[in-house]
């Protein structure tokens, strides 16, 4: 885990997807692989990349949090309108207007 998070540059990213074995977070809590997520997204600025380093991004996310890609897209999403990421299981879905 420690050696993930130093990662600070995409073509870093790049390099540790060529030799890494999908060492993934293992046995965290969701809330912890969420925050992962969001300060990577963060720390990358993730919607301001080009579309090539964005897809490196999500397989990095991928091979790290053991997600799929379809969550993974949907955490992204969430975070680009609310800017955080949260656990949405057991919530009541939101009301529609009639």
């Amino acid at each position: 885990m420690r050696r993930i998070t130093r990662l600070r540059t995409l073509d870093q990213v790049r390099r540790f997807l060529n030799v890494a074995d999908a060492p993934g977070l293992g046995t965290e809590s969701r809330e912890s692989i969420y925050d992962f997520i969001r300060r990577t997204l963060d720390k990358f600025e993730y919607h301001d990349l080009r579309k090539r380093d964005k897809s490196l991004l999500k397989t990095f996310l991928t091979t790290v949090t053991g997600l799929s890609r379809a969550q993974l897209t949907r955490l992204v999403a969430q975070h680009r309108e609310t800017g955080t990421i949260r656990d949405r299981r057991g919530s009541p879905p939101e009301s529609r207007a009639a």
